[in-house]
């Protein structure tokens, strides 16, 4: 725990570094908020994205960013004078940044950029400055994206290089990558990225629609927490969690916001306002790694506290923080509704599939121990680390429960890698193939997978 807690100290300070640097250069660019604003909030997406990419990725960042960019100022502009349209584009672009995940690794790396600014533009609508005249003022979001793209890339490779942060592990070469077994799907005519990104269109369009109706003036957050809810989708129970976190961390933070505002040093464009708000997003950095929870919590009070700025009475903002808790209830409400009703992805098929590929690595790296396989181990258990919160969760609560029964293969099958990283015999690649096998059978997994890890005890014991 000490080890996480560092490295997430580590890489909140090299974040807020490119964020104070980020917004001091968009303030000379344009001084007015827009376009700090929407610095400030690319470093806090790309400080996550960019550590898991490598020269070659970065390079694509650096080049895709400016033109998406420039897309998104557009379609914020969109927003503001023509909003049907707006949306309607908003809609294709969210649609096109998962749906671009199924062919293949640079197109998925250049659809999970697309999604940066568009989400970045619910917080920051207006990043075309009004003081800067002329063609260029349309120019100022790419040359943003670019600064903030720069300084992340600057401090995060500066940092690897005095071991602040950790190198990234080189990627397995093909060869090495085991794919698991098909998983049956209920919905075969549709993969299960094309799901994910109808369900994302549909549910920002509802979004949309419902903002555009009843809350004309405040629909900004109900497409926030609809995109935030559903973006990374990887099955209804992970969207079921991430919405529990999303309502009750923007919960507790509209009640500390509330409170903070009624001191009178605080709210509104001054130094103490400032200092408070910088130190709240360095809080939400650090706890960010330890669940979405905190990061909901604290960028509530971050949000509230920046838009002080253009209040006349800090507490005058009282009434907009219900109104905000409104609108995330309802925006969780509604991606919840569309990843349960259209065209579902089952969370237990994404647990399979990742358990899968698991194996099939392991099962490489029984047969061969080289730094390849190791790294393509290492690989497959982060992916199943990231469906993995719903159902450690669950056990966490319900300790004497065994549903969902997919908790339970998770930790056996965390379990039989921590026994068999260092090699396996035999009887242990035999047991292994079996476990692969009835991933197509849930019902016989759990067995399976429970002989491989006696079979990977007993061996250690030897």
């Amino acid at each position: 725990m000490a080890a996480r807690i560092r490295s997430s100290l580590a890489q909140a300070a090299v974040t807020m570094l490119a964020v104070l640097v980020t917004i001091a250069v968009c303030l000379l660019i344009a001084p007015e908020p827009g376009p700090a604003v929407l610095g400030a909030m690319l470093c806090l997406t790309l400080s996550r994205s960019q550590l898991e990419r490598d020269w070659r990725g970065r390079l694509e960042a650096g080049i895709a960013l400016p033109v998406i960019g420039l897309l998104s100022a557009g379609v914020g502009l969109l927003l503001l004078n023509l909003r049907i349209l707006g949306a309607m584009v908003y809609v294709a672009g969210m649609f096109l940044s998962i749906f671009l995940r199924r062919f293949g690794p640079v197109p998925r790396r250049i659809g999970s950029l697309l999604a940066l600014p568009f989400i970045a533009l619910l917080v920051a609508p207006n990043p075309v400055p009004s003081t800067v005249h002329g063609p260029f003022a349309v120019l100022v979001p790419a040359l943003v994206a670019l600064v903030a793209f720069a300084f992340v890339t600057l401090f995060q490779v500066a940092a690897i290089a005095i071991r602040l942060l950790p190198r990234r592990l080189p990627a397995p070469p093909e060869a090495a990558r085991a794919e698991a077994p098909t998983v049956a799907q209920p919905h075969p005519a549709l993969d299960a990225t094309t799901r994910l990104a109808l369900q994302m269109a549909l549910s920002v369009a509802l979004a949309f629609t419902i903002g555009f109706l009843f809350f004309s003036d405040r629909w900004a957050w109900i497409v926030l927490t609809v995109v935030v809810v559903a973006v990374g989708n990887a099955g209804r129970a992970d969207v079921l969690y991430k919405g529990i976190q999303r309502v009750v961390g923007a919960g507790i933070g509209t009640v500390v916001a509330l409170l903070g505002l009624t001191v009178p040093t605080f709210g509104g464009p001054n130094l103490p306002t400032v200092i408070a708000l910088l130190a709240v997003v360095f809080v939400a950095l650090i706890l960010r790694p330890f669940g979405y929870l905190w990061w909901a919590l604290f960028f509530t009070v971050a949000l509230t506290l920046l838009q002080s700025f253009g209040s006349e009475r800090p507490g005058g903002l009282g009434p907009l923080l219900g109104e905000r808790l409104e609108e995330i209830l309802l925006g969780t409400v509604l991606a919840l509704l569309v990843a349960w009703f259209v065209a579902p992805v089952r969370s237990e098929n994404t647990v399979r599939r990742r358990i899968g590929a698991v194996l099939g690595a392991l099962q490489a790296r029984l047969a061969e121990q080289t730094p390849e396989t190791a790294a393509a181990l290492t690989a497959a258990e982060k992916e199943l680390a990231r469906v993995s919160p719903p159902y450690t969760a669950w056990r966490r609560i319900f300790r004497r429960s065994s549903r969902p029964r997919a908790a339970a293969w998770i930790a056996t099958t965390r379990d039989s890698v921590a026994l068999g990283r260092d090699g396996g015999s035999p009887a242990a690649r035999a047991a292994l193939g079996e476990a692969r096998r009835t991933l197509r059978d849930p019902d016989q997994l759990q067995p399976a997978l429970d002989r491989l890890r006696a079979t990977l005890a007993g061996e250690s014991e030897l």
